[in-house]
């Protein structure tokens, strides 16, 4: 398995990021899933074990460590489901996604795994793996408005992503009842610039301007503050 693509992440304010966001346009093309500057919804999902070893390995500064998360797109018309194993080594990162159903999604989210071998899909299979022999279960939402660019010269893709928050009553990623809570400082927003071989001068040069320093963002794990990691925290 080859990591080989970067992944770089940064804390800026609001009027950073109207700055940014605009700068950013003038260079590369916004993404095909933006139809303007009001971006898109994500919605994640993220599953872990029974002993939470995703969120451990992130906690204890592990140069490797992995994620799992069932990924839908609010606010659109087409139901879409998507499952991703996102590895990182490091600042460099391998994703693998597969698509599926939007009814064995459901079915999955209430813990009927054997729907994941009905696509004989490797990325599928090794999820079922997992979840099976590591007792994964759902743990924790994730939602937030994205705003993308991307550039073919080193596959770039920038993405702004805004009000980051977490729903602090269930884990139905597929109710429209939600109760959601920030889980960063009111201004604050998450920059991320992801490419392969290598970063365009002119802009790392952007990047530069805004005097911010990379910080290792998890959303997943900003996120599970707001939640009960083991049992022994209701005591």
């Amino acid at each position: 398995m080859e990591f080989k693509r970067n992944e770089l992440k940064y804390y800026l304010n609001n009027v950073q990021v109207d700055t940014a966001m605009h700068q950013v346009s003038k260079l590369l093309k916004m993404d095909k899933h933006c139809l303007d500057f009001a971006g898109y919804h994500v919605r994640s999902l993220y599953f872990d074990s029974y002993d939470d070893e995703c969120l451990f390995q992130k906690q204890s500064g592990n140069f490797a460590r992995q994620k799992i998360r069932l990924r839908t797109y609010a606010g659109t018309d087409q139901k879409i489901a998507k499952f991703e194993i996102k590895r990182k080594k490091g600042q460099l990162v391998h994703k693998h996604s597969a698509m599926l159903d939007w009814e064995d999604a459901k079915a999955i989210y209430k813990g009927d795994y054997k729907r994941l071998l009905r696509y004989d899909n490797p990325t599928l299979n090794e999820i079922y793996t997992t979840f099976v022999t590591r007792v994964y279960k759902p743990k924790v939402i994730v939602e937030y408005k994205r705003v993308a660019f991307v550039m073919p010269v080193s596959n770039v893709r920038i993405t702004f992503d805004l009000d980051l928050k977490t729903d602090i009553n269930h884990l139905d990623i597929f109710s429209n009842t939600r109760n959601l809570m920030p889980v960063v400082l009111e201004g604050k927003q998450i920059l991320e610039v992801k490419f392969d071989q290598f970063l365009p001068g002119h802009l790392r040069q952007v990047l530069s301007s805004y005097q911010t320093e990379r910080m290792a963002i998890s959303k997943y794990t900003l996120a599970r503050r707001y939640h009960k990691v083991q049992k022994w925290e209701d005591n």
